[in-house]
C-alpha cells in the first residue's frame, strides 16, 4: 500500500514538474523572397508570459521572452488576436537587448521594416496602421477563413 502511494505521488509530481518548466515557442519554417530576412527566431528564448487570450473582439497580445527562466525580458512579440484566437505569427517584435524593432506588415513571417528605437519601449498600436488587413481580422465574413488559416487556439 505504501509503495502504491509513493508511486502515485511520483506520477503526480512528474507531469506537474513538466508543466512548471519554461514554455518554448515552437520553431517556425519561414521562406522569404530574395533580399528579405525572416523575423527573429523565438525558439531559443523562453516564453515568460501567457499566450492565452480571454478577451473577445480584436486586440493586440504581447508575449514576453527571455534568455532564461528567471532572466530579464530579451524580446517582446506582438500578435493580432480575435475572439480568444491568436494569430500564429507576430506582426511586430522588439529586441530589448539592441532596442531594435522588426515589423512584418503583411504577416508572412518576413521582416518588412526594422529600425532602432531611442527608448527601450514600444507601443504596438503605433505600428497598427502599417499592418495589412488588421482592421479585417474580426470581420464576420472573413472570420471563418482566418480561423482555418491564420489563427491558433490559445492553450
Amino acid at each position: 500500500m505504501l509503495a502504491a502511494l509513493l508511486c502515485l505521488s511520483a506520477l503526480l509530481v512528474l507531469p506537474s514538474a513538466g508543466l512548471a518548466g519554461p514554455f518554448r515557442y515552437p520553431a517556425s519554417s519561414q521562406s522569404c523572397r530574395m533580399g528579405r530576412q525572416p523575423m527573429p527566431d523565438l525558439n531559443a528564448l523562453v516564453l515568460r508570459s501567457s499566450p492565452r487570450v480571454v478577451a473577445t473582439g480584436r486586440l493586440i497580445k504581447g508575449l514576453y521572452y527571455s534568455e532564461g527562466p528567471t532572466g530579464p525580458h530579451a524580446m517582446a512579440a506582438f500578435y493580432m488576436a480575435c475572439d480568444q484566437f491568436l494569430e500564429q505569427k507576430p506582426f511586430l517584435m522588439m529586441d530589448f537587448r539592441s532596442n531594435r524593432f522588426f515589423l512584418d506588415n503583411d504577416r508572412d513571417g518576413c521582416i518588412d521594416a526594422t529600425d532602432v528605437l531611442a527608448l527601450p519601449e514600444i507601443d504596438p498600436a503605433d505600428f497598427l496602421p502599417a499592418v495589412d488587413g488588421a482592421e479585417d481580422l474580426c470581420n464576420e465574413d472573413l472570420l471563418g477563413h482566418y480561423h482555418l488559416n491564420d489563427l491558433a487556439a490559445a492553450p
